[in-house]
């Protein structure tokens, strides 16, 4: 009968009483299926009258009564986090990201091509937060505490980047690619605009500037490496927004290989419907970026879907220079004061992906 009415109603337009109807579905069944689906159009239904408190209410049961299965609950749970975000509950949002890719962790053989692809995309919003929490930070005095507290957020943030990889999505890889080349062009401005010590004789301040240089260009250097890693993808079809970024950002930096008029292509315009699959080095072979233990990346082999025709590149090693720690006053950095716990001096394995035609 319960059912006859929901029909009614919701035959009728009036859709918040249909869903009332359908949580009294739920609440009356014994049956986890019925249970299920009659919380998932109850809350679909108030979503659509513009209900949508009672919609986040009624998800929310659904995620605390059923774990399973995993690609429903974390598509519910998504639902809930873009709800959130919309009404700019951060916190909220930020919290239902974390659970997503916690739950999608841990799912084992349950994981699918779409549960990596709402963890990835989970997974780059807090990697963003990394980001901003790394540029913020500027390089006043007392220059020794902001430096290592930059250098810190730098190792957080190109760890979590890296993470990313390790789910093969195209849209979140290049995305990766793309913010791993801004930590390094922005840590090369962050150190060019780094405050100077005062009581500097014009000789010192001009030995001090080359000093500063030095240690800051090879960053530079390592950006423009990278965001043309990003560039690859072209080759093989793949064009998206971040690689987009990769190249005005290069049209900047180059612009007399990169700021040319554009030309026609019959690329691909999004990275959606690509897999990246990884080929990882050993330990042994590589490190990370930021010199942590699991932050290993993979060489680049970029396979054109649909030939098996297979391209193998080298990604870029990283830039050798580190940031300096605080100079005597009028002394200038040098690599004698430079932190060696950044990244360790050692190689980083590509950064790479084989694009295969697969939709999430």
């Amino acid at each position: 009968m319960t059912k006859k009415i929901a029909y009614v109603y919701r035959e009728d337009g009036k859709l918040s009483l249909a869903a009332a109807e359908y949580e009294r579905i739920e609440t009356e069944s014994t049956d986890d299926e019925i249970r299920r689906e009659a919380l998932l159009v109850a809350a679909e239904l108030y979503a659509e009258d513009h209900n949508r408190s009672q919609a986040l209410a009624v998800y929310r049961r659904y995620v605390g009564y059923f774990p399973q299965p995993v690609e429903v609950h974390l598509e519910t749970r998504n639902k809930i986090a873009e709800m959130l975000k919309a009404q700019n509950d951060k916190d909220g949002y930020i919290h239902e990201l974390i659970q997503i890719v916690a739950i999608e962790t841990a799912a084992g053989k349950e994981r699918t091509p779409r549960t990596r692809f709402l963890a990835a995309k989970a997974s780059l919003v807090l990697a963003e937060l990394t980001y901003e929490q790394f540029i913020a930070v500027k390089l006043v005095k007392p220059f020794e505490k902001n430096l290592r507290k930059k250098r810190d957020h730098m190792k957080a943030a190109t760890k979590s980047f890296n993470a990313l990889m390790a789910y093969e999505i195209g849209e979140t890889t290049a995305a990766a690619t793309y913010y791993l080349a801004e930590i390094y062009a922005h840590f090369c401005k962050a150190l060019l605009a780094s405050e100077r010590p005062a009581g500097l004789s014009p000789i010192e301040l001009e030995q001090y500037e080359l000093a500063i240089e030095e240690q800051a260009y090879p960053f530079e250097e390592q950006a423009i490496a990278v965001h043309e890693k990003n560039l690859e993808l072209i080759a093989v079809g793949v064009y998206n927004e971040w690689i987009d970024k990769s190249l005005q950002k290069l049209a900047v930096f180059i612009p007399a290989r990169y700021d040319k008029p554009e030309e026609d292509s019959s690329v691909v315009t999004s990275l959606d419907t690509f897999a990246f699959v990884l080929e990882r080095p050993s330990a042994s072979e590589t490190e990370a970026v930021a010199g942590g233990d699991d932050g290993t990346s993979p060489s680049r082999r970029a396979v054109t879907a649909g030939t098996g025709k297979t391209e193998r590149t080298e990604a870029p090693k990283p830039a050798t220079a580190e940031p300096p720690l605080t100079p005597a006053a009028g002394e200038p950095p040098s690599a004698a004061v430079v932190d060696q716990t950044l990244s360790g001096g050692h190689d980083q394995g590509g950064m790479t992906d084989v694009a295969e035609k697969k939709n999430p």
